[in-house]
């Protein structure tokens, strides 16, 4: 009897990830550069159409945002992701990004996320020395994160022009100024060995146009645009966000080879089921970042729901 009992306490003692037959967490190695990871950014960090209990048209948070499928991707011990992303990045870019770094900066990052950060510092209104001034300010903001910062470039919508309730036409700067601000972009990083600039603007050109992708051993054949974009011609769905992280690894992996090859979950139907029951990601800590200019009436929005 006295046997009995003891069996049972320790199975008790065991943990629930062996029960299921899932030992990954338990054996996994503790990876230094994926312990405190941070994100800022806008609606695509913010999960914008991704929560279906949620309406953004409402401004109701989603429930599922690119934090929770990091937080699924990260294969070994590490603390909780810290979600510093918005859908409301659109209403005033430069000063929602001061707010969002000084608060990644107060967690100590081991490294930062910044897939569509400077989405909005380059589409928006302006004219094209307003845009360049935007992503200058947004990259001289970066600077102070010694950690590495995986950094999206600007796409191009132009071609597909997405519903104008998301991105007004207005809003969408000409095709060469977008190839003069990601040639800006690559010239910031190019001496800065933390940076990993992930080339999303060649993801979703491909995506638009419908063609074949390949990301960190996942195939999506001809004819998934359906599946990887929303029908709003902007925001990707779960599994097109899950292969945009996924790309943002190869970039960063290209760059790093020394980043273990297991210490991230890389496929993609996996992750995005592991990352709808990862527990809500962690804001950083409210951080007052001192005086914030506001932004000019000229500099606002127009009618964009989704930043």
């Amino acid at each position: 009897m006295r046997t009995l009992c003891l069996a049972a306490l320790c199975l008790i003692a065991l943990p629930p990830a062996l029960f299921a037959g899932d030992t990954t967490a338990t054996t996994a190695a503790r990876v230094p550069v994926l312990q405190r990871v941070a994100i800022v950014g806008a609606s695509m960090s913010a999960g914008f159409g991704l929560d279906p209990e949620a309406n953004p048209m409402m401004g109701q948070e989603s429930g599922l945002q690119l934090a929770q499928i990091v937080e699924a991707s990260i294969v070994g011990p590490h603390e909780p992701v810290r979600n510093g992303a918005t859908m409301m990045f659109f209403t005033a870019p430069e000063p929602t990004a001061k707010r969002a770094l000084a608060e990644a900066k107060a967690a100590k990052p081991t490294l930062l996320v910044a897939l569509d950060y400077l989405f909005w510092m380059g589409y928006g209104p302006g004219s094209e020395a307003k845009r360049e001034d935007r992503v200058k300010s947004a990259l001289a903001m970066l600077e102070p994160f010694t950690c590495p910062i995986l950094l999206s470039d600007l796409p191009d919508f132009n071609a597909s022009l997405p519903d104008p309730m998301m991105l007004p036409k207005e809003s969408i700067p000409p095709a060469e100024v977008i190839v003069k601000l990601n040639k800006q972009i690559r010239e910031w990083a190019k001496d800065r060995k933390n940076v990993v600039v992930v080339p999303q603007g060649e993801m979703l050109r491909k995506l638009i146009a419908d063609e074949e992708i390949k990301a960190g051993g996942n195939t999506f054949e001809k004819g998934s645009r359906a599946r990887l974009l929303q029908k709003d011609g902007l925001h990707t769905t779960l599994d097109g966000t899950c292969a945009i992280w996924v790309s943002a690894i190869d970039a960063w992996r290209a760059q790093d080879p020394a980043l273990p090859a297991d210490a991230l979950l890389l496929d993609v139907v996996k992750m995005a089921e592991k990352s709808k029951a990862a527990p809500a990601a962690k804001s950083g800590p409210t951080v007052r970042p001192g005086k914030v200019k506001k932004a000019k009436p000229k500099e606002k929005a127009g009618t964009p729901v989704g930043g």
